[in-house]
């Protein structure tokens, strides 16, 4: 930031109780205009930092607008390596019953299944009001628009990734160049991967 010529978001430090022990402050310019607190990863540490900062007095956040901003991994069936997803709909995947793959029955096609249910793949029966959160439409429409008028940056350790998936069926638009696109989002604890545990978040989504 600070040859941006925007600030020095280094220039206030300011600590407070509840924060992340890994990122114990909240960094800000000098006039305190921006600034900028990690959570740290999972759900857990997001919630117990942002409820740290809205409780602290140290903070005035009458006027505040937040941009939440993060990493994630990506069905190759709708994008790739470096690609920008802007979702509308936020699906907590892991707010589930879960067999050990091992010894889940053999009439089941993955160790996921919802509460309140006995097999994969049906909508819930308990509904918590938190198993889907759809963000603002006309906000994200707006953020995919002025998204499409920046470059995306590529290079060559990429490329060679992608290039793995030029030949799978249907895994096309993991072996394109980054682009942004409209999608929805699987939200979880667990850093999942392999094709079946895909499929089963892929179809609880689709749920």
């Amino acid at each position: 930031m600070p040859t941006s010529g925007l600030g020095d978001l280094m220039a206030v430090n300011i600590s407070a109780p509840g924060l992340s022990m890994r990122f114990p402050e909240v960094h800000c310019f000098a006039d305190n205009s921006v600034c900028q607190v990690t959570t740290g990863e999972a759900e857990i540490n997001a919630e117990a930092t942002i409820t740290a900062l809205v409780l602290s007095l140290s903070f005035d956040l009458t006027k505040t607008y937040f941009l939440l901003a993060g990493i994630a991994g990506v069905n190759p069936k709708h994008s790739t390596l470096g690609g920008v997803a802007l979702a509308r709909y936020s699906v907590q995947v892991a707010l589930q019953y879960e067999f050990d793959a091992r010894e889940m029955p053999e009439n089941f096609t993955t160790g996921y299944f919802p509460y309140g249910r006995s097999q994969p793949n049906q909508p819930g029966a308990k509904d918590y009001g938190t198993e889907v959160m759809e963000l603002n439409v006309e906000l994200r429409d707006m953020a995919y628009k002025f998204a499409l008028q920046g470059r995306l940056v590529d290079n060559s350790e990429a490329i060679r990734y992608r290039a793995r998936y030029k030949d799978v069926d249907g895994l096309s638009p993991a072996a394109k160049k980054p682009s942004v696109v409209k999608c929805d989002t699987a939200t979880s604890d667990v850093y999942y991967s392999g094709a079946l545990l895909s499929e089963a978040f892929e179809n609880i989504t689709s749920v």
